[in-house]
């Protein structure tokens, strides 16, 4: 019986600690500059973000920088429009 309440208390703390590491996630709030130009050595561009709000006693950077790829720029093409009722 003691080794199935020991089991047990094992358990709850697993779980209490992997839910409290979930919520980590989205303890820091970050306040972003635009995006910067796109760098053609890398294929990316970045921005940089300062902390705005910090949750729960997170350990949070006070500043972030982020790089996504840059989006190869396409012309838009024209779209030929059909006239309805001209016959």
């Amino acid at each position: 019986m003691q080794h199935r309440g020991f089991l047990l208390l094992a358990l709850l703390t697993l779980l209490a600690l992997t839910s409290a590491g979930a919520k980590k996630k989205a303890d820091c709030k970050y306040k972003f500059e635009s995006w910067g130009a796109c760098d053609g050595g890398t294929g990316t561009k970045a921005r940089q973000g300062t902390l705005k709000k910090a949750r729960y006693n997170a350990q949070c950077q006070e500043t972030i920088r982020v790089t996504k790829p840059c989006t190869p720029k396409t012309k838009a093409k024209a779209k030929a429009k059909k006239g309805k009722g001209k016959d």
